[in-house]
């Protein structure tokens, strides 16, 4: 994996905000950093992500179906009570997931490892398929 330094948009606060990109920084912080790309052979990509990827998800996957069927899960995992017929009706039903974000931390010498997986959150929809195109 090779990381590369790159110039950040001009005004990125500007457009940001002009399109409602209201948490580009939290707390101070930059959320949306355009500051560096990663570059990854193909050996790397397939071997090293994608198939630990597709693990972790069906991993998740498990833990869903698990939760589905046990009310201490679901609060462990903090999902209000609201939720939780929703959710396990959705699972019966075999809803469709839309798209997933995992973010992960690697140092090229083994799998990835996963930090958190955002599936199906509005933030993660606006980010992938509206201000990134932006």
């Amino acid at each position: 994996m090779l990381r590369h330094s790159v110039p950040v948009r001009p005004n990125l606060d500007r457009i940001a905000r002009e399109h409602g990109f209201n948490f580009h920084i939290i707390d101070n912080e930059i959320y949306w950093d355009e500051s560096r790309a990663y570059r990854f052979t193909l050996r790397q990509i397939e071997e090293q992500i994608e198939k630990p990827t597709a693990e972790l998800h069906q991993m998740c996957l498990d833990v869903v179906a698990r939760a589905t069927k046990d009310e201490s899960l679901l609060e462990q995992l903090a999902i209000p009570p609201l939720y939780w017929d929703a959710i396990a009706e959705s699972w019966r039903q075999s809803d469709p997931s839309l798209y997933g974000r995992m973010d992960f931390v690697w140092n090229d010498r083994g799998p990835v490892k996963l930090l958190e997986y955002n599936a199906d959150t509005p933030t993660s929809l606006y980010e992938s398929a509206y201000f990134q195109w932006v």
